[in-house]
């Protein structure tokens, strides 16, 4: 199915469901002639292209069904054009691959320098280091110590954009101070492959680095820089704004899971221990030239995010969406409807595409629960004949209330 292909790119094929009483042979058919060559007949991988079977429920039919007809250019996977009635027999088919009894990882059992055993699945192996998924889905970084293994982690996370969520982007580790800085010295390297160039901040928590470019998200072994998952989706066809380029500013993390956004304004949470997709909520149609870069903003137990599109002339907001569920929960739109309290601060028509977007991340006090946002400039960018007045709430700093939303003050 793909030529040159190589093996971080796919995850259109990896969605995992119920066997079916009879294996569709039109989708078979159309697996052998355009997809065995590259990932063998059972989908375990081949001489050009990666296994397609090692990840489960990442993506639905129709995410299928788009990186099938559009391919992955930029990896040297084509695109398909099937018609309709096929495209459902190949998706028909590819769910019904299975792997082979003794097919996937190699299960251990290691003993602990305290003598405790630890049992699980061996994602990656050196003569040095292990990573190790015990059944609860946990993945633990495992350093030789003799014949035994010590566990690594992070001595203080960094689990969001600034670090904390107060935004002040302070350490209070020491280990590294003034005098000895000079000494430090570059430990790994890891290039992340058809990207942008980075604006993220990387971020560590348990031992585990995450780090974004558009629609991608690596999990890494903050140790060694080795690779424990990579999540991918292709990026949105005839995207307008600074998504389209590929920007991507982060992630955040709470317990399990890892929030991200999409360059078509939607957001995700994946599992930060396996990369699989927990939810997906849009947040703005991104037909209307919506886009979204920032990372976003743990608040409680609500995760935030901005928008992006100001210079498209879309209308600026920020949302919070339920970390559990993906439900949004409350939205702060960055300038009133024509008619709203604020709308006289904006004389003339530029008010229907008023920009202002939320578009970097901002910060949340606990102990006020306020969060606090800073917005973008108003539109038009370069001319202001049809924006008279102090356009509310654009260039500002807003404070909401973290529960409800509603404005504190600007």
């Amino acid at each position: 199915m793909m030529s040159r292909m190589k093996p971080f790119v796919v995850l259109f094929l990896f969605a995992l469901s119920a066997a079916m009483a009879q294996t569709p042979e039109a989708g078979r058919r159309l697996f052998e002639s355009s997809c065995v060559a590259c990932h063998g007949g059972d989908g375990a991988g081949g001489e050009h292209g990666p296994a397609i079977i090692g990840r489960i429920g990442a993506l639905s039919d129709a995410d299928i069904t788009t990186t099938v007809g559009g391919g992955l250019p930029l990896a040297g996977m084509p695109a398909f054009k099937l018609a309709a009635s096929e495209m459902d027999e190949l998706v028909a088919f590819l769910r019904t691959l299975r792997p082979k009894p003794g097919h996937g990882l190699t299960s251990k059992t290691i003993e602990m320098v305290d003598g405790k055993k630890l049992e699980g699945a061996v994602l990656n192996e050196t003569i040095d280091d292990l990573q190790l998924q015990t059944t609860d889905q946990r993945v633990h970084l495992l350093r030789k110590s003799g014949a035994k293994y010590r566990e690594v982690t992070s001595q203080t996370d960094w689990p969001s954009y600034n670090g904390e969520t107060r935004g002040s982007r302070y350490s209070k580790l020491s280990q590294i101070n003034r005098i000895n800085v000079k000494k430090l010295a570059p430990k790994w390297e890891v290039t992340l492959p058809h990207t942008a160039p980075l604006e993220g901040t990387p971020v560590v928590v348990g031992g585990i680095m995450y780090m974004t470019s558009a629609n991608e998200c690596y999990a890494l072994d903050a140790g060694t820089g080795r690779e424990i998952w990579h999540y991918q989706r292709p990026r949105t066809r005839n995207l307008t704004g600074n998504a389209s380029g590929g920007i991507n500013r982060g992630v955040a993390l709470a317990g399990d899971r890892v929030f991200m956004a999409t360059d078509n304004a939607h957001i995700i949470a994946l599992n930060r221990f396996t990369g699989d997709l927990l939810w997906e909520t849009e947040m703005a149609d991104w037909h209307l030239n919506y886009n979204a870069t920032s990372a976003p903003l743990i608040v409680g137990d609500l995760v935030v995010q901005g928008s992006a599109g100001g210079d498209e002339g879309v209308r600026g907001f920020l949302a919070a969406f339920d970390q559990a569920t993906g439900k949004e929960v409350w939205r702060f739109w960055t300038v009133p409807k024509a008619g709203e309290p604020g709308s006289e601060t904006w004389q003339g028509s530029d008010i229907e595409h008023p920009g202002s977007v939320a578009w970097f991340t901002g910060s949340y006090d606990p102990d006020l629960n306020t969060v606090y946002w800073q917005t973008g400039n108003p539109g038009n960018d370069l001319n202001g004949d049809q924006r008279g007045g102090d356009n509310l709430y654009s260039c500002s700093v807003v404070a909401l209330d973290a529960k409800t939303g509603k404005l504190k003050w600007y």
